[in-house]
């Protein structure tokens, strides 16, 4: 979907200059100086200039009471030209005072609210380095998270955390069994006691959104998020396994790196003692 409405409004700015998006709009001039504004890119996954190739205002005045203002962009990107949609708007009331001028007069700021097309969140923005590192169909399934949980579909979220989680680890196990793959993560040190419990939340979250309906905070998911991209980074970046390596570990089993030496551990603790060198 997101695709397809891109490709949508791409197709748009190259075949005709929109003065209206609506019959509202009729008659309301525009500005045909270049504008830019800075915002995160959804391809490039970074804040980025991106030139306004459409800026409509419209005010509404029809309430005596309360007035309100839109404006209504379409932007493209510098670096990527992907298109966005994005729309301000603010009421009468949007509005409190920071201080006063030299005249004495007051000063107020006005409180616009954001909206962008299609969604995007800087704290779930897709990795760079991720894409880099992960197999094709594992990061396909990442984006589909990140697509999902910033469009409000938390279930779907849930599913797809499960998803993911059971990529990474089978990509390096050699069993159908998820528990069975984390049992022998956690039994040669390639994850703590405490990090497959965190683990284990996430295979429950998936089995809940699939068989209870049962769906998570925001708040919830991106924490789980969080956990995976963790586990991205020890595995993928930390270990440094390439082709060759993950081969020989399908093959024999897995095996911590030997560059690092065995944690010491109290006996008097109730910490897992290491059984091989990470």
């Amino acid at each position: 979907m997101v695709f397809l409405y891109t490709n949508f409004l791409n197709s748009i700015s190259r075949i005709i200059k929109i003065v209206s998006l609506n019959p509202i709009f009729e008659g309301v001039k525009q500005d045909s100086k270049i504008v830019y504004e800075k915002i995160l890119c959804i391809e490039c996954k970074t804040k980025i200039k991106h030139e306004v190739l459409v800026d409509i205002s419209h005010n509404d005045c029809s309430d005596p009471n309360i007035s309100f203002y839109y404006n209504y962009r379409i932007l493209r990107c510098l670096n990527c030209e992907s298109i966005s949609y994005q729309t301000k708007s603010h009421d009468s009331y949007d509005v409190d005072p920071v201080g006063y001028d030299q005249s004495e007069d007051m000063i107020y700021q006005v409180n616009y609210l954001y909206k962008t097309f299609p969604l995007r969140d800087e704290e779930t923005a897709f990795s760079k380095e991720f894409e880099k590192i992960l197999p094709e169909e594992i990061y396909s399934t990442y984006e589909e998270v990140i697509v999902a949980l910033n469009n409000k579909m938390p279930l779907l979220t849930g599913l797809g955390l499960r998803t993911l989680l059971e990529q990474i680890v089978k990509y390096f196990g050699h069993s159908d069994d998820l528990g069975e793959i984390l049992n022998k993560f956690e039994h040669e040190g390639f994850i703590s006691t405490k990090q497959r419990g965190l683990l284990d939340d996430i295979r429950y979250l998936g089995n809940d959104a699939a068989h209870r309906a049962d769906s998570k905070t925001r708040k919830e998911l991106v924490l789980h998020l969080k956990v995976l991209e963790n586990l991205i980074q020890q595995l993928f970046v930390y270990y440094n396994l390439d082709q060759e390596e993950i081969r020989k570990i399908k093959s024999v089993g897995l095996k911590p790196s030997p560059r690092h030496p065995i944690p010491v551990v109290r006996e008097t603790t109730q910490k897992r003692r290491p059984k091989k060198r990470l």
